[in-house]
């Protein structure tokens, strides 16, 4: 069995200094979890500003629904961080 973690990959690609764009396929995908998305993605957002992310993260065989929790779940941690700061 080999197991890759999602987020360290993604870090690793990203560095240095997002000289790379990085598209995310999830060809053969039906779907997935709120908890997947916040594991493999929304963590950038603790080393990246989301402008940064939304630069040079892509994604490419998604359905509707992928690419509405992405969605959601990117537009909800943002605006929480920002409250948190004005807070």
């Amino acid at each position: 069995m080999v197991i890759i973690n999602v987020l360290d990959y993604v870090n690793m690609l990203l560095q240095p200094r997002w000289r790379n764009n990085i598209t995310i396929s999830f060809k053969n995908v039906d779907g997935v979890t709120s908890s997947f998305i916040n594991t493999a993605l929304i963590e950038l957002l603790d080393d990246y500003d989301f402008s940064v992310i939304k630069k040079h993260l892509n994604f490419i065989n998604s359905s509707k629904q992928i690419n509405d929790i992405i969605k959601s779940r990117f537009s909800f941690e943002v605006n929480r961080r920002k409250n948190l700061v004005a807070s």
